[in-house]
Order: C-alpha cells, then structure tokens, then sequence
C-alpha cells in the first residue's frame, strides 16, 4: 500500500511523506520466541536433522528461534604445478546450511577444537553485536566438546544419538545394527556428558522399524529427520524434560567401534549371501565390499559396488551352479551382471566393480576383461602365493550341499530395495496362487455339483423301478377288477343277445 502511494507522488511529496507513511517499518522488530541454538554437525544424519530443527522455527510454539552450524572446514588438494586447490572433501551439513540460508562457522584445521572459542550470533540475525547462544544441539560431529564449551552456554547442550541408549554408544550404532539384524532401532535427545562418549541422562526417546534392505544412507537420513523433530519437542518442553530425565543403565551399555576397509572383505567359507548383503548395506556409501582375484601371476583386489541378492524370480545363469566352489565367477552371454554363489545355496548378482588400480566397470565389462570362456575365475578370501598353484577351497566341518529346489527358493522375501521389482514380482505372484486357489475350489464345487447330479441319476434309476412295480402290483388289480366289472356284462349281453338269432337261422 505505502509503495503505491509514493509511487503515485512527486519527488518533493515524496521525501516528506515517506518517513510518515514507512514510520511502521522504521521500527525495530520484536524479539522472536525461542532458543538461539548453535547446532553441531557434519554427516548425512546431522544435515536430515538440521533441516528438521530449522522448520521448528516456524512451529506455533518455536523453541528454536535461530539457528546457525558449527562444522569441519573444507578439506583441498594444492597442486604446485598449476598452483590450483581441488576440493577434497566438504560437510554435508555445510552444504545443506548454505541451501537454508543458515549461517556456517568453521573449526579451526586439524579437527581439534581445545583453543577454539564459540562464536556469537551473526550481526544480521538482529540480536546486537555482542549476543551469546542459548544452548548447542550436537548431532555426529565427530569430535569431543570440552567442559569449557558446555558452560560457554546458558542451557548448556543435547545430543541427538541414532540408537535406544545405552544400547550402541559410539562412532558407529546404524552399521552395528544392521549387521546384528535388529528389528528396531531409534533416536535418543540426552544430555552432554563432558567426560564420556553418550552417557548424558536420556531427555527423550522414539523406537524406529529397520526394514530388511534399508543401507546406511536411508537410515541417516530418517533417523536424522525424526531426531530433528524430537529435538525440537524437546527444546519446546526444556525444563520439564529435564527434571524427569532418565539415568542410563552402565549394566546395559553396550560401545561399538570404528570400521576400516578389513571389516568389509568377504569371507566365502563361512558367509551366507545374506550375510554378504547386511555388510554391504551397512557400510553403503563409506565403505565398499572386496575380495581378491587371481588373474595368472597377479592377485589382484576387486571392490563390488552394486550388489544384489538373487531370487527364485531370477534364473541362476548355471544349472548346476551348486557345483561350483563359493565365490566362482559365473557370466552369460548379453547379461549385465556377474553371478557368485555362495556356500548356502544363495547366489549374487554384482553389477558394479572397481579393481585395483583400474577405472569402475559394469558386469559387461568386468566379464569381457577377467572371465574366460573355458575357465570360471574364483574370488579369495585369503591372498595366494603367485609362485604356487591357488589351493582348493576348503568348507566347514559337517558341511551338506543344499538341494536345487531349496537353494533356489531361499531368499523369497521383500527388501527395502528392490532393483528387479522383488516387491511387485512377489504380489504378482501371489495374486496368481489367489487366482489358482479360487479356480481350484470353482473347480471343485463343479465337480461336487455334477457328483451330486450323476448320484441323484443313479439313485432315480435304481428306485423308480421299484416304486413303479409297487405302483402295479397295488393299482393294476385295481384297474383290471373295474374293467372287468363294467366290460365283462357286456360281452355276456351281447353274447345273450346274439345267441338266439345265430340258433333260429337253421330253423
């Protein structure tokens, strides 16, 4: 309304009427209601729930009213020839900050952060130049926060951890689950202990499903997103959360550890395909499952990206692929992928390697290169002697081939994930043995029905011939007595009467 306006007037009206007219703008704007808080992050999981806290800035009762990050500086590469830096590595939730307008303060290089002093509010939030935080949010930053830092704020720091403390405390509680094969999991708001790793008292819990296909990223990723809205109940509610807060159990705690590259090699005497699967789906997208090769005189390491588990819907590419040794490379001809099975009967299906030294290759590629027509190339668990023949494979004590029949119909089950359209192939299939099933019982009411008419038949035909002679013998008499009756006088009239005409003639 006030821009029309001046739009409307003179220079010379216009510069004594727009203080009067914009007086209403020209004021200071009220303080918001909320917590100024000061969130601590890097990975995928700090960002989903960085995305989640900045929406509670909005919520009918914000307890956030501004927010700003605190992460790792950027990581490059200085080439000297060219006197060009590379970008290495960067926080993810760096970049999600900058997508949500947020305000981004760095650690200082090196990752340690016992000189570091905690910044104050950005000037253009508009709280003066020398306004502090109220309370820190912590969410995997990945280093330790001295006592120093907790008390720099009023209402000192929450941590946002994805597990059901003191269950899982550490580095790691998304990757230990999904090796264990836990059916739930979850995210824990507690306090920031200023000695120990995720032993604060516990403000507020929520239980999560992990479904049977869900990697690491997909668990980050909602985990961090239902951490975000817990944090910001909890902050609405701060000082009742508090007093009711729950002292963990150190009988019940249980740590997990860092994984390095040796946690992902696969065994093949004693892993499943399964067992192949959960550790692929538990270090997807940090940490790719290897195992070596034998080219001729080279063992050579062979990183397998995109793996899947093989169905009964998919055909093995061998009939007698139980014969072979686990771990044999197993191709076909225009068929995209590398089959390898495994001592249980199961079978993989890789569609994505890396060997060492060489560009990423798809199965096409990896089958053309390394598997020969007549010979079927074995992965190794252990590196062999180049100078010696490779030694044959040796399975566990008590070990029974699996039957066709059962290998084949051994992982017909829904995954998260499903590349071939598992899911869709699994209600087609049932729908079709619905389909079968409902045929089958038509079929058997028909039958019953016609079963029913040929016995009413047979039993028509062997009793009404009973009931007619029964019928004959109790009416025939009947019948016979009164035509008897009513024709035999007749006949004796008629015989009376024509008698004497047939004795006068001679006469």
């Amino acid at each position: 309304m006030t821009l029309s306006v001046l739009a409307r007037l003179s220079p010379f009206h216009r510069t004594r009427l727009t203080p009067w007219l914009c007086r209403g703008l020209q004021q200071q704007a009220a303080p918001r209601k909320g917590l100024k808080v000061l969130f601590f992050g890097t990975d995928e999981f700090s960002s989903s729930a960085l995305t989640a806290l900045s929406k509670g800035i909005y919520a009918e009762n914000p307890g956030v009213a501004h927010i700003e990050v605190v992460c790792p500086p950027p990581r490059y590469k200085v080439r000297t020839i060219k006197e060009k830096t590379k970008l290495i590595w960067k926080a993810r939730v760096s970049s999600r900050a900058t997508n949500l307008g947020i305000h981004v303060h760095n650690t200082p290089e090196g990752g340690s952060i016992q000189n570091w002093e905690v910044p104050n509010v950005d000037l253009k939030a508009g709280y003066g130049a020398n306004a502090r935080f109220d309370i820190g949010v912590v969410a995997s930053f990945g280093a330790f926060l001295p006592q120093r830092i907790i008390d720099s704020f009023p209402q000192k720091m929450i941590n946002l951890h994805p597990s059901l403390l003191p269950k899982y405390r550490g580095p790691t509680p998304i990757q230990t689950a999904i090796l264990n094969n836990d059916s739930h999991t979850g995210v824990t708001v507690q306090e920031v202990h200023p000695k120990r790793y995720d032993a604060g008292n516990i403000l507020a819990q929520v239980p999560f499903e992990l479904k049977l296909g869900m990697t690491r990223v997909d668990l980050m990723t909602q985990l961090g997103h239902l951490g975000g809205e817990l944090a910001v109940r909890v902050l609405q509610n701060l000082e009742y959360m508090r007093k009711n807060s729950i002292v963990q159990n150190e009988e019940e705690a249980t740590l997990t550890r860092m994984f390095t590259s040796g946690d992902a090699k696969i065994r093949w005497e004693d892993m499943t395909a399964m067992d192949v699967m959960r550790m692929h789906w538990a270090h997807f997208g940090h940490i790719a499952v290897w195992s070596f090769l034998r080219v001729k005189n080279k063992v050579l390491t062979v990183k397998m990206t995109d793996i899947e588990l093989a169905t009964s819907f998919d055909d093995p590419l061998e009939d007698d692929y139980l014969s072979f040794r686990p771990g044999s490379c197993l191709r076909k001809r225009k068929y995209n992928y590398v089959e390898f099975p495994c001592i249980e009967g199961g079978r993989l299906h890789v569609r994505g390697f890396t060997v060492e030294g060489k560009q990423p290759r798809d199965g096409l590629q990896f089958a053309a290169g390394y598997i020969k027509k007549n010979k079927t190339p074995c992965m190794l668990t252990l590196s062999p002697d180049c100078k010696r023949p490779t030694p044959n494979f040796v399975y566990p004590e008590e070990y029974k081939r699996p039957s066709h029949m059962a290998a084949v119909k051994l992982y017909d089950i829904p995954l998260y994930h499903s590349k071939s359209g598992l899911v869709r192939k699994l209600k087609l299939k049932a729908e079709a043995e619905e389909a079968k099933a409902s045929e089958k019982s038509d079929e058997s009411k028909e039958t019953e029905e016609s079963e029913g008419s040929k016995a009413s038949e047979e039993l028509g035909e062997t009793e009404e011939p009973k009931e007619i002679e029964e019928l004959k013998e109790t009416e025939e008499p009947k019948e016979t007595e009164e035509l008897k009756e009513t024709e035999e006088p007749k006949e004796i009239e008629e015989s009376e009467t024509n008698e004497p005409n047939e004795t006068k003639e001679p006469k």
